[in-house]
């Protein structure tokens, strides 16, 4: 392992500016393990583990809110007691940095990490800037001895008993901080960090070649043992097993159950409420391909749920899918439609058959009545909802808008139909963000669309109204990436927005 940063990781600008508001604040805080992987850590491709004084929690928590983070909550197996996850957005790349905040140093098994290092003095007392001219980490000797603790406290029993040994990247980290470190400083270190072990044992460990795996699994579990008689341990061994176990088993069932359940929740909660995200905007505006990038950046950290709020080709209603399949089938090439001043094509009143017919309509509404109400439940808890178009009647007949109206089905329906309209306006997202694109543009992506038809819809998307919720309008001509980027800074920006209201509320 080596210590310069590998091709192509940059620190993100949002990791220095933490750092930098941290130090200013006078917090006293360090990246305490796996150093050799502090690039990925900064450059947002891994967790930053960071310790912090406890005794400074408020002050580190104001100052982190104070640099655009936001507390997230995590299920119940990947939550540890006084660690806390904290999130940032690096404005210029849009990638996510999650601060993995510990205001104690516990390690051991998996979703219980069963041992506390009674270090938090020594560890910020040995830090330096070796690494990274802003972030500070331990010293060698000092990050050496947390590994050589966690190497046992994490092994799991069956390795334990049958097959002890070092896993390769965990062999790369020790032969790392072993060519760092010094043997003198090391001894003196153990000494003072558990008075009569054997030191001079400990010591031996950095040497040239380096030491064999059962030299060090020998040395890594008396000092195990030694912290142990001190006290160390937050719960019985046994009793750490079963409650390991059982957590393991909740994180499969969870995930096991989401595939038949989409709105189970799984992942890390934003501390407070979500967060309810449109995207509109015309056919060939990209809302699709945004939607599922969104998704997909989001779901990285957070808890996320996906709806299709349309009735066109990305519907799920199994009515929707056999209607366009037999669509599909049985089109023929026709001339386009003349389009009214208002956008809809002009039409011939349907007969009987054809009120019946478009019952279909009244039902996809309600559907996506329910799956609002679902998504307003899911984001109350801290979840964060993509929605894909979203329902208004603010102009009948196109635009995801009321298709009943004006005697295409009966009088009935049509109430019905308006009054679920209404219902869904009322359960408006948080957010609404607008893909801003010119016909032509929508049409050179969408050929097969008509270009009146989407011009209309081009003008409606800057028409429309959504006085319950916030609204972004992006330029959608613009190259991909810069429409993520922004969309993402809108997201994150609302976020924040919105645990800021919570928390003065």
């Amino acid at each position: 392992m080596t210590t310069t940063k590998p091709d192509g990781l940059v620190p993100l600008a949002a990791a220095g500016e933490i750092s930098r508001a941290l130090s200013a604040a006078g917090c006293r805080f360090v990246h305490w393990k796996s150093n050799g992987h502090l690039a990925e850590a900064l450059s947002g491709r891994t967790d930053i583990d960071m310790f912090a004084d406890p005794g400074q929690r408020d002050a580190v928590r104001a100052c982190l809110r104070a640099q655009q983070c936001l507390e997230v909550m995590s299920q119940p197996w990947a939550s540890y007691p006084d660690v806390e996850d904290w999130l940032a957005v690096d404005a210029q790349t849009g990638r996510f940095l999650h601060l993995h905040l510990h205001f104690a140093l516990v390690t051991g098994l998996r979703r219980i990490k069963h041992l506390r290092l009674p270090w938090d003095t020594a560890l910020l007392a040995n830090t330096d800037h070796g690494l990274d001219a802003v972030w500070p980490t331990p010293t060698a000797d000092m990050e050496l001895m947390i590994l050589l603790v966690r190497m046992w406290a994490k092994m799991p029993p069956s390795k334990r008993i049958f097959s002890p040994r070092l896993p390769r990247h965990v062999r790369q980290e020790l032969d790392w901080l072993i060519s760092r470190a010094q043997p003198a400083e090391m001894e003196r270190l153990a000494a003072a960090l558990l008075p009569g072990i054997d030191s001079a044992a400990v010591a031996a460990l950095i040497s040239d070649p380096p030491p064999s795996d059962a030299a060090v699994l020998s040395v890594s579990r008396s000092l195990y043992g030694a912290l142990k008689g001190k006290g160390a341990s937050r719960m019985p061994w046994p009793l750490a097993l079963v409650r390991a176990s059982w957590l393991n088993l909740r994180a499969a069932a969870a995930k096991q159950l989401r595939k038949l359940r989409p709105a189970t929740v799984t992942g890390k909660r934003v501390a407070g409420k979500g967060l309810v995200v449109a995207f509109i905007g015309s056919d060939g505006s990209g809302k699709s391909t945004l939607t599922h990038e969104m998704r997909t950046w989001l779901r990285y950290k957070l808890d996320v749920h996906g709806y299709y709020m349309g009735s066109g080709q990305g519907s799920t209603r199994l009515l929707d899918r056999l209607r366009h399949a037999v669509k599909a089938k049985t089109k023929k090439a026709k001339p386009a439609k003349a389009l009214r001043g208002d956008g809809e094509a002009r039409r011939k009143a349907p007969g009987f058959i054809g009120r019946v017919l478009a019952l279909h309509q009244l039902s996809a509404i309600r559907a996506k009545l329910r799956a609002l109400r679902e998504a307003h439940r899911l984001a109350n808890g801290g979840s964060i909802i993509v929605l894909d178009r979203f329902p208004q009647f603010q102009f009948p007949g196109i635009y995801d808008g009321p298709r009943l109206q004006d005697g295409n089905s009966f009088a009935w329906a049509a109430r019905a139909e308006m009054a679920a309209f209404r219902a869904a306006a009322e359960l408006a997202p948080d957010l609404v963000i607008k893909l801003m694109v010119t016909p032509e543009v929508g049409y050179a992506r969408k050929p097969d669309h008509n270009f009146e038809t989407l011009k209309r819809k081009a003008e409606i998307t800057g028409l429309l109204t959504f006085p319950r919720s916030q609204v972004i309008e992006i330029d959608a001509t613009q190259p991909l990436d810069e429409v993520i980027l922004q969309a993402k800074n809108g997201v994150w920006c609302t976020m924040l927005a919105k645990a800021m209201e919570g928390r003065h509320g």
